[in-house]
């Protein structure tokens, strides 16, 4: 019991540390679109709370799946070893570390003090249900391995390797699983519900593009900058890099939006990659896989501003909008192409 306790301690210092810093508090376009719907609906907080509820599950489940991980990670394995605990401690231990992670903590109070207990139990029972879902999954008897050949190369040689490897560096953000369960949901509703209405389509194609824009701020460090390295050694123009990592983030997105409204995600996307231009290529981020994407607040709000702009105007006026949307992304190319080339000076 008195191991158990000192790891309990530890764990409280370690909560206290990370606390003080907000290292674990990122901006990103997904969070702020659910705090300016909450607002938008107007009413008491509660109202906005289980009118939003949907787009809060999208947003909370993988961020939940995150803390979870990371209780794995946050004592030091090879102390655990030598104190061994009990199954029943070990998972006590494992409750409360996900318990003490800071952003769980400042949601979880932000629920409880202004949506009411009602919307801070769901968060708590919402929390210990992922928790025990990954615990259990941890421990499964047997280990889910990529086969060989489906493994992607870590070093991109030319275009298809550099596609190859942004593809993999965007299934491992959080922004994209979030969107696709968006794009589900929306698509099922679509083909499946009794009366689905028309004009929620295009709303739910922009959450989607929402749900994906920040990657395209940290399109070049999604790998805390690792492949911008490799990438100014490759004998490859700087529009011909940008161009691949768009459409590999085109691409996926106009999948996932095929069946909802098509040409308003397009140009959501469009706009979104041209307005990230400037701090995929310029600004310095630390990006962890299996994160939302923290991306910059001024690049955010034009992303979804502008962006919100293009889509709307591409559902009700046509086609020329993308049109126009595209224009926007061909000039981002052209300056994206001078910032490479400074890039490529330092």
């Amino acid at each position: 019991m008195a191991r158990f306790l000192a790891l309990g301690v530890l764990l409280k210092k370690l909560m206290l540390k990370e606390l003080s810093s907000f290292s674990s508090v990122r901006f990103n376009n997904l969070l702020f679109c659910i705090v300016f719907i909450m607002f938008a609906k107007g009413g008491t907080p509660k109202v906005a709370f289980w009118s939003t509820l949907f787009f809060q599950i999208v947003l909370l489940a993988p961020l939940l799946v995150t803390f979870s991980v990371d209780t794995q990670h946050r004592l030091p394995p090879e102390r655990v070893a030598t104190w061994p605990l009990t199954g029943t401690q070990t998972l006590l231990l494992s409750s409360v570390s996900f318990a003490f992670n800071p952003l769980f903590i400042v949601l979880f109070l932000g629920y409880l003090f202004w949506m009411g207990l009602a919307a801070g139990l769901f968060f708590l029972l919402l929390g210990l249900i992922v928790h025990g879902a990954v615990y259990a999954v941890g421990r499964l008897p047997f280990k889910i391995r990529t086969p060989a050949h489906l493994s992607i190369s870590r070093t991109p040689l030319k275009v298809s390797g550099i596609a190859q490897a942004t593809w993999r560096e965007m299934l491992g953000t959080l922004d994209f699983w979030a969107a696709l369960l968006i794009a589900v949901s929306g698509t099922l509703y679509r083909l499946f519900g009794s009366a689905p209405e028309p004009e929620a389509f295009p709303m739910l194609s922009l959450f989607v593009g929402i749900a994906m824009s920040t990657i395209g701020q940290r399109m070049l460090r999604l790998d805390e900058g690792r492949a911008l390295l490799r990438y100014r050694l490759l004998p490859i123009a700087g529009w011909k890099l940008l161009v691949t990592q768009d459409m590999t983030f085109l691409i996926p997105l106009a999948i996932m939006v095929s069946l909802l409204s098509l040409r308003t995600g397009v140009a959501f996307g469009l706009v979104a990659i041209a307005v990230g231009r400037y701090p995929s290529l310029r600004q310095r981020s630390g990006q962890r896989r299996w994160r939302f994407v923290g991306g910059d607040p001024r690049f955010g709000v034009a992303q979804v501003f502008l962006g919100g702009l293009a889509g709307i105007g591409a559902a009700r006026a046509g086609l020329w909008v993308v049109l126009v949307a595209f224009a926007i992304y061909v000039i981002s190319i052209f300056c994206g192409e001078l910032l490479w080339k400074r890039t490529l000076s330092l």
